[in-house]
């Protein structure tokens, strides 16, 4: 499960980020041209794995804060890097899955305003966690 948590992290990273990846790598244009069409549901998926994931942890936190302390903040980071970049990717797809029903609009609306500017950015930390996140498992 692990894996698929790291492997949600760098997907979601590269197609937040794929601006900047294209531009340092210019190779990895083929892999980013396949998966920029689904944006949409990598998002979803990414928001519903990302709120799974820190709910687990939420009810862990007592314990996981008394043995891993700083991984466990790692952790909330990055679920909640997770949770803003699904969001923002699949804002869309939530809209037409909900019938752009006013509430739904105007919350995803909020959120999307004020993270959207740094989207590159937060793609980046997704990437960078994740590699955090391998170092800290491997060791």
């Amino acid at each position: 499960m692990y894996y698929i948590f790291l492997l949600t992290l760098i997907i979601v990273g590269l197609v937040a980020a794929a601006g900047f990846v294209e531009k340092k790598i210019p190779q990895s244009k083929t892999v980013l041209d396949f998966l920029k069409p689904h944006d949409g549901w990598i998002g979803l998926v990414t928001l519903v794995l990302g709120l799974f994931w820190l709910i687990k942890l939420i009810f862990n936190l007592g314990t996981m804060l008394k043995w891993v302390p700083v991984q466990t903040f790692i952790w909330i980071a990055s679920y909640l890097l997770l949770i803003i970049l699904g969001l923002i990717l699949c804002q869309k797809l939530i809209l037409t899955l909900t019938g752009n029903n006013p509430k739904v609009m105007n919350f995803t609306n909020k959120i999307v305003a004020k993270f959207a500017p740094m989207k590159e950015t937060l793609g980046l930390a997704a990437i960078g966690t994740s590699l955090l996140n391998l170092l800290l498992y491997i060791t």
